[in-house]
């Protein structure tokens, strides 16, 4: 499924950042994503269940909502699994009425080890400039990218995704 959810979220919390220098800009925008990945595997790690807890959250939903209704019509096209490798709620009734486990009906990618998995490597800071061990054989200068500079002003709301045209 494809979203602007996370270039959403980036915008939002370096708002204030834009209109920083470039070095100061990246220099945010990496201690950002450390403290995103240090919060997601403190979280992971701190996970008991077998699937992640948004993930079982949205599988007790259905349960709820399929208790709820009792039944629903089978001529309707429930393409939730699909989708998103999850059972949708005439699924999981049919798990649940078997006593059956429905994480084990869920795609790998939302088990607890593959997300605990995703944290396990150390990511390593960049040395500071002078401690880098360059090849002196290359001598390349990277330019900018040749662009045109229109005459408008930069735009500084962001772009609906096409999914969230309102």
């Amino acid at each position: 499924m494809m979203t602007s959810n996370l270039a959403e979220s980036l915008n939002a919390t370096l708002k204030a950042a834009r209109n920083l220098p470039i070095d100061i800009l990246v220099e945010c925008l990496r201690s950002l994503v450390q403290k995103w990945v240090w919060n997601s595997s403190n979280n992971a790690n701190r996970t008991f269940t077998k699937v992640s807890t948004t993930t079982k959250n949205e599988l007790r939903h259905d349960i709820v909502s399929k208790m709820k209704y009792e039944v629903l019509p089978f001529n309707t096209i429930d393409t939730k699994f699909q989708e998103d490798e999850m059972p949708c709620g005439h699924a999981v009734t049919v798990i649940a009425k078997r006593n059956l486990s429905v994480y084990d009906y869920c795609a790998k990618f939302y088990r607890t080890e593959t997300l605990k998995a995703l944290y396990q490597e150390n990511v390593h800071l960049l040395p500071h400039k002078d401690e880098w061990n360059l090849p002196q054989h290359l001598d390349i200068m990277v330019l900018p990218p040749k662009a045109t500079i229109t005459a408008r002003r930069p735009r500084k709301k962001r772009i609906r995704s096409k999914g969230n045209l309102k």
